[in-house]
């Protein structure tokens, strides 16, 4: 039976927090799972997911979603994806071929890019999925030294600690240094006079 589940939110949301939870209970149920994110994402160092919450766990770096079939053991009842927006348009296909094998998927992902559009083939993974989990983090805006407290649903880039333009690269790995969650009302992005979006 195919079983898709997608985790999707800002960050700072828990996403790899809650992924790491469903690793385990599969785990604790005495199921293999195997455990993917791209190499693009760096912060925690080679062969290991990890939370900003400090949740850890062994997993496979791949460059491309094509290699996660490569490295698929046979004996595997559960894949593990993080940060699936990173992943190449493939990822999908990909998914879909290991679900074919009756091999249960969870994926993590950020819906949507610090401009608040789509991003990668999150959407078209969230689409597909039988099972769909929204988290929202804090909004972390201060005004006059008070936070402000709301959902946050979406993800604020700053750089230089101003917010980042529309024309500012999609991707650029980083934590609390260059992010923040925010709420629809804090979430910023400039434009220049010359942008024709």
């Amino acid at each position: 039976m195919e079983r898709l589940t997608g985790i999707q939110g800002s960050m700072f949301s828990g996403k790899t927090t809650e992924l790491m939870r469903f690793v385990e209970r599969a785990e604790i149920a005495g199921q293999k799972v195997q455990v993917f994110k791209p190499s693009v994402d760096d912060r925690w160092g080679v062969e290991t997911v990890r939370s900003h919450a400090g949740h850890e766990h062994e997993a496979h770096i791949v460059r491309d979603a094509q290699e996660i079939l490569t490295l698929l053991e046979k004996d595997t009842d559960a894949v593990a994806i993080d940060e699936a927006q990173f992943f190449d348009e493939g990822i999908v296909r990909v998914v879909d071929e290991i679900l074919a094998m009756d091999i249960k998927v969870y994926f993590a992902g950020l819906p949507t890019d610090f401009r608040h559009e789509p991003f990668g083939s999150m959407p078209t993974l969230i689409s597909k999925a039988d099972e769909v989990i929204p988290l929202t983090a804090i909004c972390t805006h201060s005004d006059n030294g008070k936070i402000c407290g709301e959902d946050a649903t979406r993800t604020q880039r700053f750089v230089n600690g101003q917010p980042a333009k529309y024309t500012d690269p999609i991707v650029l790995i980083g934590a609390e240094e260059s992010y923040a969650p925010r709420c629809p009302n804090h979430h910023i992005v400039l434009y220049d006079s010359s942008d024709n979006s």
